[in-house]
């Protein structure tokens, strides 16, 4: 096994929210003085991570997955040196290049061409060293012409092109990146995977956050999940990822009342329970799941339908529209509330952990949309899986319903 080119040994990251900076004037000096002290608390201690271990070899890519809030962008500012922690040490070998979220990395008053050679300085690369590379990340980022203007006018998708280029292409040994891929198109975020998996198989080491689990899936070959500051398993991706998504589903209830406004549309009310009326969010693979939801139109509304997606480790598994089986399903609805319910049939979805989308919309509009609307487990508590043969966990995300029908020859 290859040496950790990552060392993460009992990181730890400590705030203290509510405190005000002394802004250092003289005025704000004499006044501090004469004001009372309140004896209320008006601090609140926050550990942004506790006591975090893993090692990252070389070669490998491995992605940090966890809630908003969980600590991974602040575990990933550690790592490339921009905030230091509380305690505990982050020990790399090799040269790191950096893309964490905008606003990061360049300075706004310099243009595209003078940040990128200040990029490759600070990477510790020889002038002639960045020269070299110069075309090939003016290409790569599609910025053109703009590349000598001052970086302060880009969008923000202009500004990641060329962070991601600059990261990705001056040759680091260790690329950490934070939500690259929730920025900018979907031709340029294909690109940029298709560079990561260069990287990869170049044996370079990459660490980076991401909400799209799928890309995570795809990508890694490790990952770490955090919650709340503390890591809450290391380890293989499908492992780490099912991980995930029960700690989702052992956050979530049998319904949602939280209500959601979109054009002319409320989604009021979302439950899952038993045929029987049972709430529940724990089902048995043979068990019979019921999803209810409860909308509002406030307006005549032409061919609405609601739609569903179904999610396992964040990967769409498959939808459904309230209109399927309608001979006629441009449906015109009134204002009012309605109900609507839908089934899904036992021994048709595998154990996991499972949410919900939820989608208000005609056939030209999208409306409203509800990500993990709802969220749901199942486990196989009546099926004896110590015989299944080679394989004890289910290839393919869903059960396929036909029937088996062996004879002796």
């Amino acid at each position: 096994m290859s040496h950790p080119v990552i060392t993460v040994d009992n990181l730890s990251k400590y705030y203290r929210l509510g405190e005000t900076a002394s802004t250092g004037g003289v005025m704000s000096s004499l006044t501090s003085l004469f004001k009372p002290r309140s004896t209320a608390q008006t601090t609140r201690d926050l550990w942004a991570l506790k006591d975090v271990s893993f090692e990252v070899p070389r070669g490998q890519v491995t992605g940090i997955i966890g809630r908003n809030g969980a600590g991974k962008s602040t575990l990933l500012k550690i790592l490339s040196r921009i905030t230091d922690p509380t305690s505990g040490s982050a020990t790399i070998h090799g040269r790191v290049g950096s893309l964490l979220e905008v606003g990061t990395g360049f300075h706004p008053e310099l243009t595209g061409r003078e940040n990128v050679f200040l990029n490759g300085s600070i990477l510790g690369m020889a002038r002639r060293e960045i020269e070299r590379k110069f075309d090939e990340i003016v290409e790569f980022s599609e910025i053109g012409v703009f590349i000598d203007t001052p970086v302060k006018r880009y969008s923000s998708g202009m500004y990641t092109r060329l962070a991601f280029s600059v990261a990705a292409n001056l040759d680091p040994e260790i690329l950490i990146i934070d939500e690259v891929l929730s920025v900018g198109d979907a031709a340029f975020q294909k690109k940029c995977l298709v560079k990561i998996n260069h990287l990869m198989r170049s044996g370079r080491t990459v660490l980076f956050v991401s909400h799209n689990i799928g890309s995570i899936n795809e990508l890694c070959n490790s990952a770490v999940l955090l919650h709340k500051g503390k890591m809450v398993k290391s380890g293989g991706v499908s492992e780490t990822i099912e991980e995930y998504t029960k700690l989702i589903a052992d956050s979530s209830t049998t319904q949602n009342d939280a209500g959601y406004h979109g054009d002319g549309v409320s989604l009021n009310r979302v439950a899952v329970a038993r045929p029987d009326g049972t709430p529940e969010t724990v089902f048995d693979i043979n068990d019979e799941i019921v999803l209810t939801f409860e909308y509002e139109v406030h307006k005549p509304l032409e061919t609405l339908q609601l739609t569903i997606v179904a999610l396992r480790n964040m990967i769409e598994l498959f939808s459904s529209f309230d209109t399927d089986g309608l001979e006629m399903p441009l449906i015109r609805r009134d204002p009012g509330r309605y109900r609507a319910s839908f089934h899904i049939s036992p021994r048709f979805l595998k154990a996991g952990g499972y949410s919900i989308t939820t989608y208000l919309g005609t056939v030209s509009d999208l409306l409203l949309e509800v990500p993990a609307s709802i969220q749901f487990t199942i486990e196989e508590l009546s099926e004896n899986t110590a015989y299944r043969g080679y394989k004890r966990e289910r290839l393919g995300h869903i059960i396929a319903p036909g029937l088996w029908d062996t004879i002796e020859l």
